[in-house]
C-alpha cells in the first residue's frame, strides 16, 4: 500500500535490504559505551546481533503528483563493476519488475531527482543494453543540483571517494543523452515537490519536499544513514563530504521536524522506511510508521 500526502501518493520500491556495515565502521564518531547505550531500543530491524552489522536499505521513492510522476534516488544498479564497492558489485536485482508492481514503467517517468551522486543513488539511471549503458527512463529529466555536479566531475574528488567508474557507467550517459538538467539547491518541480538544499554529507545534497492539501513530507536523502543517528546526531558516516557541516544540517533538520507530525522518508532507513521524528528528555528518535 502507498503512503499519501494530501494528493500526492508515494510508493517504497525496495532494491535490496540486509545486515551490511558495522556501526564501527558506518560512524567514524562511534563509541562503544553509547552505542550499548541504544542496543536495547534497536531491534532486528536495525540490527542484527549475530554478525554485528546495521541493518540499510537501498530504494527508491516514486512521488506521483497530479502533474508528474517523479522517482527519488535510483540505488545501485544491476551488473555494474565496483570492485572498491562489493556490495554494489555486479547484481542482478529485480529493480524494473518492483517498479511496474507499483503501476509505473520506466516510460511512465517524468523526473530522476538524485539528491546527490554517490554510487549508490545513481545506479539504475542507466541499464545494460546490447552492451552500452543506456538511460533507464528514456523520457525523464534527470535533476543534479549544479553544486553537486561541479563537485563530481572533478575526478581527484571521485577518487577520494571510489575508483569504481560508477561516473562513467550511470551519470555520464545521462549528459551524453541530453537528459541531465543541473538545477539549483531550491528548484520547484510542481505545485507539490520542490527541493531544499542540505550540504554536508556532499556539497549539493539535496532533500525532496512534497506538500499538499496542508500535509507534508520530506524525503532527506543521506543526511541520516540509520535511526541511530536521531539518537546521536554527531555520528557522521564515513562517507560525509564536510563532518561538520552534516551534523550542522542533521541537527537543524531535528529541530525542525522534531514532534511535527512531518513525514520523514530517508534514503537507508529498513523497511518500513519511513516514520516521524519524535523529542524526549533525551534527544530525538525516529518513530517508523506503517503503510496505510
Amino acid at each position: 500500500m502507498p503512503w499519501r500526502i494530501g494528493a500526492v501518493q508515494i510508493d517504497r520500491v525496495l532494491e535490496h535490504e540486509r545486515p551490511l556495515l558495522a556501526p564501527e565502521v558506518l560512524f567514524p564518531e562511534f563509541r562503544q559505551s553509547t552505542f550499548l547505550h541504544h542496543a536495547d531500543r534497536l531491534g532486528p530491524a536495525l540490527y542484527d546481533r549475530v554478525s554485528g552489522l546495521l541493518m540499510l536499505a537501498f530504494h527508491s521513492f516514486v512521488i506521483r503528483t497530479p502533474w508528474h510522476i517523479i522517482i527519488v534516488d535510483t540505488c545501485t544498479g544491476n551488473h555494474k563493476s565496483r570492485a572498491h564497492k562489493q556490495r554494489y558489485h555486479m547484481n542482478r536485482w529485480p529493480y524494473l519488475a518492483r517498479l511496474r508492481a507499483v503501476g509505473v514503467s520506466p516510460e511512465d517517468v517524468d523526473f530522476v531527482v538524485c539528491t546527490h551522486l554517490h554510487a549508490d543513488h545513481v545506479g539504475w539511471n542507466t541499464r545494460l543494453i546490447d552492451n552500452q549503458w543506456r538511460v533507464t527512463f528514456p523520457n525523464a529529466s534527470y535533476l543534479v543540483a549544479d553544486v553537486e555536479y561541479e563537485h563530481w566531475q572533478d575526478e581527484a574528488k571521485r577518487s577520494v571517494y571510489t575508483d569504481d567508474p560508477y561516473f562513467e557507467d550511470s551519470v555520464l550517459p545521462v549528459i551524453e543523452a541530453g537528459q541531465m538538467q543541473l538545477v539549483g539547491t531550491e528548484h520547484v518541480i510542481d505545485p507539490c515537490v520542490r527541493l531544499l538544499g542540505s550540504p554536508g554529507h556532499t556539497p549539493g545534497h539535496i532533500c525532496v519536499l512534497i506538500e499538499s492539501d496542508g500535509a507534508l513530507g520530506v524525503m532527506s536523502g543521506d543526511i541520516f544513514h540509520h535511526p541511530m543517528q536521531c539518537a546521536e546526531p554527531s555520528w557522521n558516516s564515513c562517507f560525509c563530504v564536510d563532518r561538520a557541516q552534516a551534523f550542522a544540517t542533521r541537527s537543524r533538520f531535528l529541530e525542525q521536524y522534531a514532534d511535527s507530525g512531518v513525514m520523514v522518508l530517508p534514503a537507508h532507513f529498513p523497511t518500513p522506511g519511513v516514520g516521524r521524528i519524535a523529542r524526549s528528555d533525551q534527544g530525538f528518535s525516529f518513530n517508523f510508521i506503517n503503510q496505510s
